[in-house]
């Protein structure tokens, strides 16, 4: 568990954000034609218990790296979550029970707020190994705007940062600006 913990904002907000296995696999007529939005910046703030933001990433976010945010499945170890079971979605509710890694974990997430624009997700996960307790996490998002010229789908960088680093390939690179104050 503590390989999930150490994935607190990068690793748990978009480590399948690319390839995201509880999406239904076959697509309506309308969202097949459907454009996609735009990347946009976002702000992502991990928080301690008490609400206070302890540390905050920039994310050039798709659709399907937004769909991650809410939908969390992380990684141990660099190892996807496959699922084991079908993924519970209502009200704001995510619920999934996958296998990384040897471990089975259960995932909570609840999302308040606007997803558009501006939201929290409080994070449960839960695992099979004896003795490790729950990681818990709240991370808030907010729609900061569009993504600096630059910047392209997956890349991320601390707010001032010169270089950023694409959470999908691990490459990094320079920015023309430092990365916008979130």
């Amino acid at each position: 568990m503590r390989a999930v913990s150490g994935c607190v904002v990068v690793g748990v907000v978009i480590a399948l954000a690319g390839c995201h296995p509880s999406q239904p696999s076959s697509q309506s007529a309308a969202s097949v034609t459907a454009t996609p939005a735009p990347p946009a910046l976002w702000s992502v703030a991990a928080q301690n218990d008490q609400g206070k933001t302890i540390k905050t990433i920039l994310v050039c976010a798709d659709d399907g790296i937004r769909t991650a945010f809410t939908q969390p499945l992380p990684s141990v170890s660099g190892e996807p979550c496959g699922l084991v079971a079908p993924t519970v979605q209502s009200g704001g509710r995510f619920a999934a029970r996958c296998r990384s890694a040897g471990h089975l974990l259960d995932i909570q997430a609840q999302t308040s707020g606007d997803p558009t624009s501006d939201f929290t997700v409080k994070l449960l996960i839960q695992t099979d190994v004896t003795a490790q307790p729950a990681f818990a996490q709240a991370v808030h998002y907010h729609r900061v705007g569009a993504c600096p010229s630059d910047w392209t789908t997956g890349d991320a960088a601390a707010p001032g940062a010169t270089m950023a680093t694409n959470s999908l390939s691990g490459a990094s690179h320079p920015l023309s600006a430092p990365a916008p104050a979130s």
